[in-house]
C-alpha cells in the first residue's frame, strides 16, 4: 500500500504525509520546486520508517499530475490515501492578477484535484481515500486570498461530485481544513503581517491556542480509515471552534 501527497515537502502536507503513512509503508512525495525541502522530507519520513519517492512535477498540468500518480503506480501496489497539500498563491486584487497567474493557481489550487484523482483510480481499491486540503477560505473573504479561496471553493464542489461518482467503488473522498498555521502559503499571503496575524488567531480561538499538527494528524487518519468508511463528501473544519466566530 501506497500513500501520495501532492505538497507533502514542507508544512502541512508533510506533517499529514508522516501522519497518516505507517512505518515500512511507501509514501510519494509530489513537489513543486524546492529541492532542499523534498530532500529535507525524504529524511525525516525515512527517519520514522517510511519508504520515500520524492517527485517533483507541477501538478498545475495534468502531466504533472500523471507523473505523480505515475511514480506511484511503478511501486505496483495500491493507493491507500492521496492527498492533496498543494497550493500556489498570488497576492493583489483579483481585478489586477493577470490571465496566465488565475489560470494556473486555478489548476494548482483545484483542478488538480480532479486530475490526480482521475489519474489514481486505476491504483486504488475498495477501502481508498483521497482528502482535500482546504480552509475557511472557502466560505468568507480573506485579504490577499483571492487566488486560493475561490479555487478551494470550487474543489469543494468537486469534492462532492466526486464523493458520490466514487461511493459505488468504497473510494472516500473528503476534506481537511486546519487552522492557522505557520506555513508559506500564509506568509505568501500576509508578509510582514503574518506572525501579527499568527499572534490574533490565537487570542481570538475560542479553544485558547491554536491548533498543532497532532490535532489535524490525528483528523486525517480518522477520515482515511476504516472507522470512517461511511463519511465521504464532507469537509472537517479543525479550528477549535475559530471557525464559528466572525
Amino acid at each position: 500500500m501506497s500513500v501520495v501527497v501532492a505538497g507533502g515537502s514542507k508544512g502541512i502536507g508533510l506533517e499529514l504525509a508522516h501522519g497518516v503513512s505507517e512505518p515500512g509503508e511507501n509514501v510519494v512525495i509530489g513537489y513543486g520546486s524546492d529541492d532542499a525541502a523534498a530532500e529535507l522530507a525524504r529524511v525525516r519520513l525515512e527517519a520514522a520508517g517510511r519508504i520515500v519517492t520524492i517527485v517533483r512535477a507541477d501538478t498545475g498540468t495534468q502531466e504533472g499530475a500523471k507523473e505523480l500518480i505515475a511514480a506511484a503506480a511503478a511501486l505496483a501496489e495500491p493507493i491507500r490515501v492521496l492527498i492533496h497539500s498543494t497550493v500556489r498563491v498570488v497576492t493583489g486584487p483579483l481585478m489586477e492578477i493577470s490571465d496566465e497567474d488565475l489560470a494556473h493557481t486555478l489548476a494548482v489550487n483545484a483542478t488538480s484535484l480532479l486530475w490526480l484523482t482521475r489519474a489514481a483510480r486505476p491504483y486504488f481499491e475498495r477501502g481508498s481515500a483521497v482528502l482535500y486540503l482546504t480552509s475557511r477560505g472557502v466560505r468568507t473573504y480573506v485579504a490577499g486570498y483571492g487566488t486560493v479561496g475561490p479555487a478551494k471553493s470550487y474543489a469543494d464542489g468537486l469534492i462532492r461530485y466526486l464523493a458520490v461518482e466514487l461511493a459505488p467503488f468504497g473510494i472516500r473522498v473528503n476534506g481537511l481544513a486546519p487552522s492557522t498555521q505557520d506555513t508559506d502559503a500564509l506568509r505568501d499571503v500576509f508578509g510582514d503581517r503574518t506572525d501579527e496575524v499568527i499572534a490574533a488567531a490565537k487570542a481570538k480561538n475560542p479553544s485558547g491556542r491554536l491548533v498543532v499538527p497532532e490535532d489535524y494528524c490525528a483528523t486525517a487518519r480518522f477520515l482515511v480509515s476504516s472507522d470512517a468508511s461511511m463519511i465521504t463528501g464532507q469537509t472537517l473544519f479543525v479550528y477549535g471552534g475559530a471557525d464559528l466566530l466572525g
